[in-house]
């Protein structure tokens, strides 16, 4: 028997996981498929316990889902290392874990979008800057790379930066020479929603020297986009393997 788990990353104290289950379960209420939510940090409903609770129902065929932007640790390390263990323990299991949400085209258009609606009528002096969250300690930059790749694939006619929040291209580096350039950059918040972490993005770009008029568009905050994105990479896992 099949099981789909979208898992996120959450926190294990406070109440954020409430609140992004009810965001994803409210996006994904109408779907075709069944989807199980699941949290890499959760005192009760991390991965792990979700895959045993759904083993026990009968389930032993896995297909997840990381609600996770690019391959940076939780991607590379975290998930790989809970599926191992779970094989280990259940070996008769299989388990599919799909490719992570930024590197989907349909995340390009939803980019694209949202430089679209902050730009105003033909304005010739204007950047733009994509910020995802970076890595810090400089060992999955495999993230990086998707953000970068990302970035230079967007359809769009203005001059386009991938930043980061940490890391070897944080935007702490050269924001402030960058932003002379122009007399309007547009700033994309590269995250779920509108949250903490954008918030420290535009609490450090407001302690810069900058002169220019810094415009942030929305983050993804569950654009209904992200329902086919999810969708798309749970039926990439259906189709069979060519050999």
């Amino acid at each position: 028997m099949n099981g789909n788990i979208i898992v996120a990353h959450g926190m294990r104290h406070g109440r954020q996981n409430q609140a992004l289950e009810a965001f994803i379960s409210e996006l994904v209420k109408d779907d075709i498929h069944h989807y199980d939510i699941a949290f890499l940090e959760s005192e009760h409903q991390d991965l792990e316990t979700v895959m045993t609770t759904l083993i026990q129902s009968g389930v032993d065929h896995f297909k997840i889902v990381p609600l996770l932007i690019f391959s940076a640790m939780h991607y590379l390390k975290d998930i790989p290392n809970i599926v191992h263990e779970m094989k280990r323990r259940y070996p008769d299991i299989k388990v599919e874990v799909s490719g992570p949400l930024g590197t989907h085209p349909l995340m390009r258009r939803l980019i694209e979008q949202r430089i679209c609606d902050a730009l105003a009528g033909d304005e010739q002096q204007v950047g733009v800057m994509v910020v995802a969250h970076g890595n810090i300690n400089g060992k999955f930059t495999k993230a990086h790379e998707e953000l970068q790749i990302c970035a230079q694939n967007l359809q769009i006619s203005k001059p386009t930066y991938a930043r980061t929040l940490y890391g070897e291209i944080s935007f702490t580096h050269d924001l402030e020479s960058i932003s002379k350039r122009y007399q309007k950059l547009i700033v994309v918040p590269l995250f779920l929603y509108d949250g903490r972490l954008v918030n420290k993005v535009k609490q450090q770009m407001n302690d810069m020297v900058i002169n220019t008029d810094i415009h942030f568009t929305p983050s993804i905050n569950f654009d209904p986009i992200l329902k086919q994105i999810i969708n798309d990479r749970l039926e990439s896992l259906m189709i069979p393997m060519k050999i």
